[in-house]
């Protein structure tokens, strides 16, 4: 059975928050940013007992990949690796049982919303059980589908009437999207009483664009044999 381990259990948090891999990697950048500002920080991990074979190393320890964290009145689940699917239904299980021990106001669960083009702001969507909250800055999603962990989350959370909304920040998915990684930090900030400045993740998200369409305007105005040769560009 899937168990939690604290250094010192969050009873006085009011949410938790999911955290796992999206389109445009967007939650995860999102989680490396709080940590690397040092405005989240680890307080415990989630033994799957399931015979992972996956161990990280962070500051030289070794750990479990799914890693728990505290920023303001929220605790982080999250992980960098992708989690088999053997694994979904016991971290289910252990996240329900968490917030129902301790009376927690509800799961938000990170997410993306996959966009056919990039757009210069990241509009940010919910869908939520008929308790869960609507975060501040976001419109509801009237229409469409889910897979993976957070449909599992809300279908098992419809089912036990437990308060859970799912955050969707838009993403052109070619590439780690900071555009939209920090439109749910500023989701997050909403919730949690912290106040981080994502504006880093834009300012280098903008300068990857611009390569990238610089790139590409340089390609399309060669003659087509010479499109044909290899060329790299730094």
């Amino acid at each position: 059975m899937a168990k939690f381990s604290f250094v010192k259990e969050p009873k006085d948090a009011k949410y938790v928050v999911t955290a796992f891999q999206t389109v445009g990697y967007i939650s995860l950048l999102a989680m490396q940013y709080l940590e690397e500002k040092g405005a989240i920080r680890q307080i415990g991990f989630l033994d799957l007992n399931s015979g992972e074979q996956i161990a990280v190393v962070n500051n030289g320890e070794i750990g479990f990949p799914i890693r728990v964290l505290r920023g303001g009145d929220v605790i982080f689940i999250t992980s960098q690796f992708p989690l088999p699917q053997k694994s979904v239904d016991g971290l289910v299980d252990a996240v329900f049982e968490l917030c129902k021990k301790n009376s927690y106001k509800g799961i938000i669960a990170l997410d993306g919303l996959a966009i056919d083009r990039a757009k210069t702001e990241s509009d940010v969507y919910y869908v939520s059980t008929k308790n869960g909250v609507q975060p501040a800055g976001t419109k509801k999603l009237d229409e469409g589908a889910m897979i993976g962990l957070n449909a599992v989350l809300a279908l098992r959370a419809k089912l036990e009437n437990l308060p859970l909304t799912i955050v969707m920040a838009e993403t052109h998915s070619e590439i780690p999207d900071g555009l939209a990684a920090a439109a749910l930090i500023q989701v997050i900030n909403s919730i949690s009483g912290m106040n981080v400045d994502a504006q880093e993740l834009v300012v280098e998200y903008k300068k990857t664009m611009a390569k990238i369409d610089s790139m590409l305007k340089k390609i399309a105005t060669k003659p087509k044999e010479e499109q044909s040769s290899p060329e790299v560009y730094g």
